[in-house]
């Protein structure tokens, strides 16, 4: 362990290890982590802890799941191409987006937490229906209630978060603290996962390939995965790596989630400037979009923005007469024509000959393919089977 930390992390230290329950070990375990200079000589140390912390955080949800209740639940079943949850502080205008961007009817007040449970509305944006869910809002140490516990939940279970910010008050204050609140309880926004796959194995020790792509040795990555319980596995490295981002990755309590920013209320004095700031300061992560749920401004932006998050693909069908179908299959991108044929009846697999292509993946209309062939946003496909 370094002996030049600072007098802030060591007193932050004295305080992680004075802590008793759970809770308080884990928030004072967080704010040593966040003391720790960041350089070279505390790589190792700070990876350690965020092993300790992914630990400590395992035993407290296990409790949890032992004394939870049958109370009410905040669980939204996922429909259409994927989810959209609408997240920010109170009074943001939250629920006057979703009602505009769905037609839902969630009740829109200008007292403080109006919305209790998750509202839920349905965006159709050219012909892709994304579900879209506003979150309860946003508060201080949201980890210490139950009902700030569901909250998180429901947002570390969407496909994309989009920030609501009102540009009638301080910007920075408001991105700070949801950030401060996801990223504390493991929900990293715009962040790629580490290029690492980690498998377990019934015997053979820590084996570890690609070590040179990590910035600490083959033991330093051993003792990360020893301390977070792996005696037996197979760790591939594919890409640069520090010992952080490893510790991170052992952490299943950490989803990576696509984000946006919807700059609120533009309609009202002082949005400008607001908005100006918000770009200096988060323009470079986040896509920025200006909208007004009053004036109706920006309503489409955030929908095409939520489909290009979704990272998702129409494609449609043509039948023997040359009609095409109206309603498209969502798939992933970088879907083959297999992918398509998998949703549709099984014989169309087992008799596939060929597949004519429309579109943008074609080298020209009606292209002719086989299974293997990687297709694009908008094509038509028709299938010739034997």
């Amino acid at each position: 362990m370094p002996t030049n930390l600072p007098p802030e992390a060591l007193a932050a230290q004295q305080k992680y290890q004075d802590a008793q329950s759970l809770p308080e070990k884990i928030q004072a375990l967080q704010e040593y982590i966040a003391k720790i200079p960041k350089h070279k000589g505390t790589e190792k140390l700070l990876a350690l802890l965020k092993s300790k912390l992914a630990k400590l955080r395992e035993e407290l949800n296990k409790q949890r799941k032992v004394k939870k209740s049958s109370g009410i639940s905040m669980n939204v079943k996922k429909e259409g191409a994927g989810q959209l949850i609408l997240v920010g502080l109170p009074n943001v205008g939250k629920s006057s987006l979703l009602n505009k961007l769905t037609s839902a009817n969630a009740k829109v007040a200008d007292y403080p937490f109006t919305t209790k449970m998750p509202e839920i509305g349905m965006l159709n944006y050219e012909g892709v229906l994304i579900q879209t869910v506003e979150a309860p809002a946003i508060f201080p140490n949201m980890s210490s209630s139950t009902t700030g516990r569901q909250i998180l939940t429901l947002i570390r279970n969407a496909d994309i978060i989009g920030l609501v910010i009102d540009l009638s008050m301080d910007p920075n204050i408001q991105m700070k603290t949801i950030l401060n609140e996801l990223k504390s309880n493991g929900i990293l926004l715009n962040v790629t996962k580490p290029p690492i796959k980690v498998e377990k194995t019934g015997s053979g020790g820590i084996q570890v390939f690609g070590a040179d792509l990590c910035d600490g040795s083959v033991e330093d990555i051993k003792d990360i995965l020893r301390e977070n319980g792996l005696i037996n596995a197979v760790v591939n490295i594919y890409g640069k790596i520090s010992l952080q981002q490893i510790a991170e990755v052992l952490d299943e309590s950490i989803v990576y989630r696509p984000a946006f920013i919807i700059a609120n209320k533009g309609d009202l004095e002082g949005s400008s400037y607001n908005f100006n700031k918000l770009t200096e300061n988060y323009g470079t992560i986040y896509k920025i979009i200006a909208a007004s749920a009053k004036l109706n401004k920006g309503l489409d932006k955030i929908a095409e923005e939520a489909f290009r998050k979704l990272r998702v693909i129409r494609i449609y069908t043509r039948d023997s007469e040359g009609k095409t179908s109206k309603t498209p299959i969502i798939l992933p991108e970088n879907s083959t024509v297999e992918d398509v044929t998998e949703r549709l009846p099984p014989h169309l697999l087992k008799k596939f000959k060929y597949a004519k292509i429309f579109g943008p993946s074609a080298k020209f209309d009606g292209e002719k393919v086989g299974l293997d062939h990687v297709l694009k946003d908008k094509d038509i496909i028709q299938i010739f089977t034997k």
